[in-house]
């Protein structure tokens, strides 16, 4: 067979191109690049335009002539290398009219638009769906008016379900008199580029919002968040870990990511259509999605020791570098346990770190879409995740502050209420002691007049109120007294579900008088508490007392017992009037009273015992709706 002839000027201008590509391949398109290649592919067309002169002249001369049958198979070789080249390039490819219409689109267009039908014939703005139609910004109609067009950008979805980044290029096509004929607009994937940038501006955006942010499990779920979002570092699932130093051990503390394939595509439709930025992601992240997902609960089950440096959460704490895994199944420096957990072979470790003291762990993974880890994508992981150690820094040590001022408030709170009760206590016992003298002697003449006889009944009658009186004094002298005396409870192991019982059937016949329905619900199995009964007894008969007055006209009483986490809990929530949040903030104040014959005295008794006891009470109450009244008792 008779070789074909090479076009040598078709084959320099192809070379060019290519050299051209290799050398460009991963950079953003500017102009310089642009022009470039937009001075090649006007050479390249001249020449195929040329060839297909030369071959229709010939044709028409001689249609049998030998030379022009080896120029028609000339020009469709170079058709064909041309076809190669664009191909090669990875981009799509659209000619049009002077009126905006199709002439010819490559496949890969037709893929990356997500096309079903041929667009040829169609006009542009059919399957770019840009909003610049018809502007001074549309690159195709400032190349036809001789101008230089713009780069429009615009995210897409592809065939392949795949969110893609891409630019949209016009350049000109022109004939011999160097008017513009057709437009070729060159469409280029930039969607690693577009990746990069935000994950850049992420940081920044990262260190704005979480200057105002230190509440830590809102910390974590962004920060996670942040991980797993497509626009951003795009990961399917991210995992933390958090160091105890005083347990030195490292735990799992959150995990964010779907539960199967089909989820992830869902969110990744709805990340994509509605977040843009991290700003809207924060706006309107729930934070409560993630709690009871399976992969946040086996997260929060593990514990690994930071002395055992092979396994390689633990491994990547001590080096406080990133490790990538490509093999868990293989790589030594992952245990089967832990592998297991994971569920997948290929992830990357990047430790948190803080002030150069390591705080934790982050590992993230493409479990649903197998994209391999880039060292790239964990270098700029890990400057992320530098900045969120920062963070994570700053809302610990502002939640340890805020617990050690709560701390330091309750302290002094109590210290106050005891130097309080102390000197109440002194003034009392001198009280009491002042008066009871003349108190008995004021009583015993009253007894003595009674037992006489008085012709004058209204006598007999202000005897008796004077005896009466005398009694509600003694009453009042004998609280005041047990408020004053600094007694120190005599613990013994004991139930308190019978102390309860106890003081219940003390007051029977009380709470039939009063109309009290009483309902008791005691939990077996109720451990003891070391306690003095003689005191809890009296708490309890106090808060009872209280509950039975707020109820003039008879109600229900509750009384549940029943135990959590090392400590008794004591409810008792009556049906009364409730109180107002201004009277609730003092009815520990000793004298302090809403009832017109009370002293006020029996809460702050009560509450005394209680801390004494190393216990609290907690009093819920809201008007017209009852109160309850809770009290804590540790086991031990």
């Amino acid at each position: 067979m008779k070789k074909k002839p090479v076009v040598p000027h078709m084959e320099k201008t192809v070379n060019k191109i290519r050299k051209l590509l290799n050398k460009s391949k991963g950079m953003v398109l500017d102009d310089k690049l642009l022009g470039s290649l937009e001075e090649m592919c006007e050479d390249l067309g001249a020449q195929l335009k040329k060839r297909e002169v030369e071959a229709g002249n010939l044709s028409v001369k001689n249609e049998e002539n030998e030379e022009s049958k080896i120029l028609e198979e000339q020009i469709q070789e170079e058709r064909e290398i041309f076809d190669n080249v664009i191909e090669v390039m990875g981009a799509g490819l659209c000619l049009i009219d002077k009126n905006t219409k199709i002439i010819w689109a490559n496949d890969t267009l037709k893929e990356w638009l997500n096309l079903n039908e041929s667009p040829v014939g169609g006009h542009c703005s059919d399957i770019y769906h840009c909003d610049v139609v018809g502007t001074d910004k549309c690159p195709a109609e400032l190349v036809l008016k001789g101008k230089k067009g713009h780069i429009v950008q615009s995210w897409v979805r592809t065939k392949a379900k795949k969110r893609m980044c891409i630019q949209h290029i016009a350049i000109p096509i022109t004939n011999k008199n160097s008017n513009t004929d057709n437009i070729l607009l060159l469409t280029v994937d930039v969607t690693e580029n577009e990746k990069m940038v935000h994950r850049l501006l992420l940081l920044q955006q990262f260190g704005e919002i979480t200057q105002g942010t230190l509440h830590l499990d809102k910390l974590l779920h962004l920060i996670l968040t942040c991980i797993t979002a497509d626009y951003s570092f795009g990961f399917n699932r991210a995992t933390l870990f958090l160091i105890n130093k005083e347990l030195n051990v490292l735990n799992g503390k959150l995990a964010i990511g779907p539960a199967s394939s089909e989820e992830a595509t869902r969110i990744l439709k709805e990340m994509s259509d509605s977040h843009n930025s991290l700003t809207d992601i924060v706006d309107k992240l729930d934070y409560s999605h993630n709690i009871d997902t399976p992969l946040n609960t086996m997260t929060k089950l593990l514990v690994y020791s930071l002395a055992d440096a092979k396994e390689v959460v633990t491994l990547c704490t001590k080096e406080m570098k990133p490790i990538i895994v490509k093999d868990a199944v293989k790589d030594p420096r992952v245990s089967n346990e832990f592998r297991k957990a994971l569920g997948v072979n290929e992830f990357v470790c990047v430790p948190l770190i803080a002030k150069n003291e390591p705080i934790g762990v982050i590992v993230a993974d493409n479990v649903y879409t197998a994209e391999p880890i880039s060292d790239e994508r964990v270098n700029t992981l890990t400057m992320f995740v530098n900045q969120a150690s920062l963070a994570i820094e700053n809302a610990e040590t502002y939640k340890s502050l805020e617990d050690k001022i709560d701390q330091l408030t309750e302290t002094q709170q109590r210290l106050i209420r005891s130097e309080k009760l102390a000197a109440i206590g002194s003034m009392s016992s001198y009280v009491a002691h002042e008066i009871r003298n003349p108190l008995v002697t004021i009583g015993g003449f009253a007894k003595t007049l009674s037992r006489f006889t008085f012709t004058d009944a209204k006598i007999k009658v202000n005897i008796d109120i004077i005896i009466e009186e005398v009694k509600h004094l003694e009453k009042i002298l004998n609280n005041i007294t047990d408020f004053a005396k600094p007694s120190k409870p005599e613990k013994i192991d004991v139930q308190l579900c019978e102390i309860m019982e106890n003081t219940c059937l003390l007051m029977e016949n009380y709470f039939q008088e009063k109309h009290i329905t009483l309902q008791k619900k005691y939990e077996t199995g109720v451990p003891e508490a070391p306690v003095d009964p003689t005191q809890i007894k009296q708490v309890f008969l106090n808060i009872l007392m209280n509950a039975v007055e707020s109820m003039p006209d008879g109600g229900k009483l509750d009384v549940k017992i029943k135990s959590i986490d090392g400590s008794v809990k004591i409810y008792i929530v009556d049906a009364g009037k409730g109180m107002k949040q201004d009277v609730l903030q003092n009815i520990y104040d000793p004298f302090f009273t809403t009832k017109p014959s009370g002293t006020g005295v029996g809460l702050s008794v009560s509450l005394k015992i209680i801390e004494d006891h190393g216990g609290t009470i907690d009093a819920i109450s809201e008007q017209g709706k009852g109160t309850t009244m809770l009290l804590t008792l540790p086991i031990k």
